[in-house]
């Protein structure tokens, strides 16, 4: 959680628009599990507003529907209200143009670069699923790996199930009750 508020903190470009566009594009892949593709292809007639949902396009031009939060939602319509330009893909260029994925690709490696971490977009998209996993074993006592694969975009459940062990090792040791604490007393 730290290192996301290093992230956000780190985050800068030479006008206002740019610096929350970066914003939005990285919360975006950090909220709602997306793909750098993903991110420079969005579509503005895509983005629902009321429901915070987005349709994106994936691999194989599979679409699929994911949610967005109040902060990612924040970082979009700030940018939008200050860009300069109009556009059917939401994320643009500094000139107007499309946001490619080598862009997007080159942002992400400047940021990294400014990070005192190991950061990548594929790492926000880990980061999406295992917290997705954590916030549904928190909530309900379970995790749904179905419903976490429909939103990461995979074909096969065992992709996804990748990212449900290594939410399963840490939900076990924040959970795990020492045996040795509970045998041995300590004066304090």
């Amino acid at each position: 959680d730290q290192e996301i508020e290093v992230i956000f903190s780190t985050i800068s470009a030479e006008n206002e628009w740019l610096t929350f566009r970066n914003c939005a594009m990285v919360a975006l892949m950090l909220d709602s599990g997306l793909r750098q593709q993903e991110v420079s292809t969005l579509q503005s007639a895509d983005i629902y507003w009321q429901r915070c949902t987005l349709k994106v396009t994936g691999k194989g031009n599979k679409e699929r529907v994911v949610p967005f939060g109040r902060f990612s939602k924040h970082f979009m319509l700030k940018y939008r209200k200050l860009c300069p330009y109009s556009e059917d893909y939401f994320f643009v260029g500094r000139r107007g143009g499309i946001v490619t994925p080598d862009a997007v690709k080159h942002f992400m490696y400047k940021l990294s670069s400014k990070l005192p971490f190991p950061f990548s977009s594929h790492r926000l998209r880990h980061n999406f699923a295992t917290n997705y996993c954590l916030n549904q074993y928190e909530k309900y006592g379970q995790v749904d790996l179905y419903r976490l694969m429909i939103l990461m975009g995979h074909e096969d459940i065992e992709t996804t199930r990748l990212y449900l062990h290594h939410a399963n090792q840490i939900i076990a040791s924040v959970t795990a009750i020492s045996h040795l604490d509970k045998v041995l007393k300590l004066d304090e």
